[in-house]
């Protein structure tokens, strides 16, 4: 029978404090991350690229999954460069980071209750202090609680021994992450998690954004790199951090003659 666990949340305004409890915990949960005005103005972004291109809402084998959001609706630019979350994600990483993928999900309720997906997005980096190669965070857009689809992940010492699923479980136990719309959770990809889905007939729709290193393999091949944002923006900063290109953006590029003008180039 699995052991659920209650969550642990740092002082929202002391970023030393949140940093331990990663190292302790393999998570920070963020409260109130975005503002009812903010969460609105995402929703209404969503239903509106819903509407008008469909065909982008379908990711690999998932459905109402869109990578590209940054092309149709750069609102959601600022879930990923959020000033409450880059100086964190600083301190975890160690170093420079970057961007890699953004996911956003539109899922509908389930006539049956369905166990947690257990999974790892990828794996540990063994060589990094805290085995973190892409951190993520989790957006909610609609409040998530008992009576409805819910993020879960059995925390873990982020430094500790890499444990086998079962032994994992045991080890941690079982956090279902609920919040209100704006609530969101940073965590390392690798550690165990999933989505819990249950019977219920409301929507749960969250971002999802993953970072990683400058110099390490792309994460994944779905989100293409808007030249507005590596190539003409006027913050070089900001060029640089969206300058690593997964062979998906390459390959876009390539086909349609568009010059890599990057000012950084990223050696994987």
């Amino acid at each position: 029978m699995s052991r659920f666990v209650e969550p642990v949340i740092a002082d929202a305004n002391d970023i030393d404090a949140q940093v331990e409890c990663f190292k302790a915990n393999g998570y920070v949960i963020l409260p109130d991350l975005l503002s009812p005005d903010e969460v609105q103005m995402l929703n209404d972004a969503i239903d509106r690229d819903r509407e008008a291109n469909p065909f982008m809402w379908y990711t690999t084998t998932s459905r109402d999954y869109n990578c590209n959001l940054l092309l149709t609706e750069p609102a959601f630019e600022m879930t990923i460069r959020h000033p409450r979350l880059l100086p964190l994600i600083e301190k975890l990483m160690g170093g420079p980071f970057c961007f890699e993928e953004l996911a956003v999900r539109h899922r509908d309720g389930e006539d049956e209750l369905r166990d947690t997906g257990w999974h790892r997005d990828r794996g540990y980096w063994p060589e990094h202090p805290l085995h973190l190669d892409y951190p993520q965070v989790i957006y909610y857009l609609n409040d998530v609680n008992e009576t409805t689809h819910c993020f879960t992940i059995s925390p873990e010492p982020a430094d500790g021994e890499i444990l086998e699923q079962d032994a994992h479980l045991e080890r941690g136990g079982v956090l279902h992450f609920y919040g209100k719309a704006g609530s969101a959770i940073l965590f390392n990809c690798a550690t165990l998690h999933g989505v819990t889905l249950r019977k219920t007939e409301k929507v749960r729709r969250t971002i999802q954004v993953y970072y990683g290193h400058p110099n390490r393999l792309s994460l994944s091949e779905v989100t293409l790199m808007p030249p507005h944002l590596w190539r003409s923006h006027s913050d070089p900063e900001v060029r640089r951090f969206y300058s690593k290109f997964n062979r998906y953006t390459q390959v876009m590029l390539d086909g349609l003659d568009i010059p890599d003008e990057r000012a950084f180039r990223p050696t994987n």
